[in-house]
Formats: structure tokens, sequence, C-alpha cells
């Protein structure tokens, strides 16, 4: 086993290509992402506002929009077909459409209907702007309502205002309270890509080709190189979060006791997964497909963006045995919750069980494997992949 931990240091230290993979690309999307999100949430919504009435009140409504920081009225045009035009453009992605005597019917208290378009291609957008923009309509039509009574009963401003209202309410976003897409994604997606570069690297981690020694001898080969990548994920893992506290800023509530909890079991699971491929497909392309198919996928479906409880129940039961899907929603939540060990149990011990059960598998395969002389292809992969790197490093 320690023969085997010390052969993968070996390659780390005189070969480039895990070490791109494992250290360079991580830490480069962290930053990257820590760039790209840093508006945390949306602002200056482009929008168009098509005015058919021309009134002060209509007028005083499109100011309200402008007025707010999510939107920014950079149109205001004539016809319909004109704000459908810039929309499809996606110079726009939202309208407000005001009908002709607008003041009139409210005047005759006839509620007329405002219509809100959204351009439904960009979800995020459209679900920001639909949000923001039922919060700034309903407070316009209390005050709306509020005016009409204070001129029809001449009530006083306080007494129509709550007549208007009816009832308040008020709402509470905990632990994102500004609904930062920069808080909500980073950790995610980087826990993702670092699992992939752990299964990527481990699943081309076993030599065939010095497996011709007595089987007795071969016990731990395979332990050493899970032992070698459990480690260096957990290392990463470590090393992003501090990142993504210290540099980039995302609120850390909880510990970094549980973060390298966490992340070794993850990174134990993944490391046993991938050996295994390895060690029972002596083609190194064709292990580094086996690993994309189950790994990537996994990261993907993980509900780091689309929430696991709106997917298909029978699919359920299938992510349940996935090791990433006990880890992620964990990992967000030591970040923005402080959640602790101790509610993370269960699934910590799972992540556990399935890499020790796939560790065993890798052992056994590695000791009863028949050897042979290693496919000439796997070589010339490697060598060229090596060249590949050393060019472009």
């Amino acid at each position: 086993m320690i023969k085997s931990f010390k052969e993968e240091i070996k390659i780390l230290v005189e070969g480039k290509t895990n070490i791109v993979v494992l250290f360079i690309l991580p830490l480069i999307v962290v930053l990257i992402l820590g760039v790209e999100l840093s508006g945390e949430v949306l602002r200056d919504i482009p929008i168009v506002v098509v005015d058919h009435d021309g009134s002060s009140f209509s007028m005083e409504l499109a100011q309200q929009f402008d007025s707010n920081e999510t939107f920014d009225v950079k149109y205001r045009v004539d016809s319909n077909e004109e704000l459908e035009k810039l929309i499809r453009n996606s110079k726009a992605r939202a309208g407000i459409i005001i009908p002709e005597g607008f003041y009139d019917d409210i005047m005759g208290l006839e509620s007329p209907s405002i219509a809100m378009i959204y351009d439904g291609s960009n979800m995020s957008v459209t679900s920001a702007a639909k949000a923001k923009a039922t919060e700034i309509l309903l407070t316009y039509k209390a005050g709306i309502t509020s005016k009409q009574l204070m001129a029809r009963l001449g009530m006083s401003y306080e007494d129509s205002l709550e007549t208007a209202q009816g009832f308040i309410f008020r709402s509470k976003t905990l632990y994102n309270p500004s609904q930062s897409f920069q808080d909500f994604l980073t950790p995610m997606l980087v826990a993702g890509l670092i699992q992939i570069a752990i299964a990527l690297c481990a699943a081309t981690s076993i030599k065939h080709e010095m497996l011709n020694m007595e089987k007795k001898k071969r016990l731990g080969y395979a332990a050493g190189k899970v032992i070698f990548f459990t480690f260096i994920g957990t290392l990463m893992y470590i090393i992003c979060t501090a990142i993504l506290a210290k540099v980039i800023g995302i609120p850390f509530r909880g510990s970094m006791r549980d973060v390298i909890l966490m992340s070794f079991g993850l990174c134990f699971a993944v490391a046993s997964f991938t050996v295994l491929i390895s060690a029972v497909i002596r083609k190194k392309m064709v292990a580094l497909v086996g690993a994309g198919l189950f790994i990537i996928p996994n990261s993907i479906l993980a509900g780091t963006t689309w929430p696991l409880i709106s997917m298909p129940s029978g699919y359920h039961a299938f992510a349940n045995y996935i090791p990433f899907i006990h880890f992620v929603d964990n990992y967000r939540n030591i970040f923005l919750k402080g959640s602790m060990i101790g509610e993370m149990t269960d699934d910590l011990v799972y992540m556990l069980c399935f890499g020790a059960v796939f560790l065993v598998l890798a052992e056994i395969v590695v000791i009863f494997m028949e050897t042979g002389k290693e496919d000439s292809d796997n070589e010339d992969i490697s060598k060229n992949i090596q060249k590949i790197v050393s060019v472009d490093i």
C-alpha cells in the first residue's frame, strides 16, 4: 500500500497532467466563478414600456420600475409588436403594457389590467423580474386605492392605506437573505469540479504492467491509490473552501473540521469507485470515458441547480445511491447555514460505507486479475498526453 501511494506521489511530481487537473484547474475555476458571479443578485434588468395611456399615472408607474435597482427602463415604444421584437432580440428581458384609458378606468373603479411580459428563455432573470415586478405593482395598487379612498370618502392617509392593503404581510429569507447567486451556486460548482478531477485521475491510476508480482504482494496496491486521491481531494476542498470564504467572500458559518470530514467521505467514495474502474478496464481511454459517464452527470443532476425534490420520483431512488448527492447540499449548508457534523452523520456514514465496499472490490480485482502485457495504446495515450501538456506548459 505504501509503495502504491509513493508511486502516485512520483507520478504527481514528475508528470504535469495530474497537477493541472487536480490543483491548477480547480483553483482557476474558483477564481473565475468568484469574478463571474460577483454581482451576487440580479440588477438593472433591461425592460421596455409600452404606454398606451400617456397619463401622469401611467408615467408614474413606469418611473416606479425605473427607480427600482432591479430594473432599468431602457426602451419606451409605441406598439406591442415593437416590445415583442426587443424581447425576441434579447435587448429587453421584460416588458410592461399599460392599456389605453388606464387613468380613466382607475378613476371609474373599473380595475384596468396591466400586462407584464417576460423573456422565458432565461429562467433566472424571469424569476427575479417577476418577483420584483409583483412587489412593485402591489405597492402601486395599494397607493392608488388609498388615494381614491381619501378623495371619495375623506379618509385620513393612515386609514385609507390600512383599508386599501386589507392586510400587511412580511417575509423573511433565512441564510441567503440577499438571494445571492454567487453564494448559492459557487460552492456546488466547485464541489462538482473537484469530484470530476479526482475521478479522471484515479480512473487511470492502476498500472497493469506493474501487477506481475505475486498475488499476495498485490495486497494494498489499490488501497494506496485510493488513499492518495482521497487525501489530495480533501486537500483541494480545504484550499478551495478557504478561498471561497476568505477571498471570494462567500459567507462561511460552519466549521472547517466538518468540511474536512465530509470532503474526506466524498473523496474516499469517488476514489474507491474510479480506482475499481481503473482496475477492471485496462485501456486508459475507455476507463476515462467510463468514469466520466458516471461522475459528470451526477455532478449536474445532484440538485445543484434544479432541486432534487422536483425531479421524477424514480430518479430519487437512483440518486440516493450517488455519493455526491450526500455531499453537495451538506457542503453548501456548512457555508450558509452553519450545519454541524451531527446533522450530516448519516450522509457521511453512507459515503464511507460506499467507499469501503468499492475499495474491497478493487483490491479483489487487483489481487486475482490475470496479468499480461499492457495494451500498447495505453502507453501511447499516456505519452501523448504528457507531450501535449509539456508543450502547453
